[in-house]
């Protein structure tokens, strides 16, 4: 009467962690939304920061994309900390804006930087849930589920980002007559 006890590999960071269809389609259009406030903001940013934001924007709409496309997306478990990177890069510019002479830091827009960060924030938030719960929810994964959940996160992600992206410099350029971008 020998029992074998059985213990479950311990989860590395970089193990693949499946997501249910609504929540990826949701972390997606997060990402991408972040992703796409992100480019818009290097043109209007300070030279140093114009790079950062450009490897940011890049690194999110690729993650997004491969997001949508696959079950297991690329490095979740690193995610919520990687998400929260822009979030203390600002914070750290506003520390910086503050007790400097010139004040250029601070020159970006509030509007777009903080629905940038809300979105990092959900992508984080959601991410973290998702990990923590180590598998995912059986009921998302019929069609109609995925469906509405990509409706509706782009809805609201659309919500957001549209009205912050009018206020950075490349907004104001898409409408603006005398512009060519």
């Amino acid at each position: 009467m020998t029992e074998t006890l059985r213990v479950a590999p311990a989860a590395s960071a970089h193990s693949a962690v499946a997501v249910g269809p609504a929540t990826r389609a949701f972390l997606a259009v997060a990402a991408l939304g972040a992703g796409l406030l992100h480019a818009a903001l290097a043109p209007g940013a300070p030279p140093a920061l114009l790079a950062a934001f450009l490897v940011l924007a890049l690194a999110e709409l690729v993650w997004a994309a491969a997001t949508l496309a696959k079950d297991r997306p690329p490095a979740f478990r690193l995610v919520p900390a990687l998400a929260l990177l822009p979030v203390g890069m600002w914070a750290a510019l506003a520390v910086v804006g503050a007790t400097a002479s010139g004040g250029t830091v601070l020159a970006l827009p509030f509007v777009p930087m903080g629905a940038a960060s809300l979105l990092d924030v959900a992508v984080a938030a959601t991410a973290a849930v998702v990990i923590r719960r180590g598998r995912p929810n059986p009921d998302q994964s019929s069609f109609l589920r995925f469906f509405a959940g990509l409706v509706l996160s782009a809805c609201v992600v659309s919500a957001v980002t549209i009205p912050a992206l009018t206020l950075t410099e490349a907004g104001v350029a898409a409408v603006t007559v005398h512009h060519h971008h």
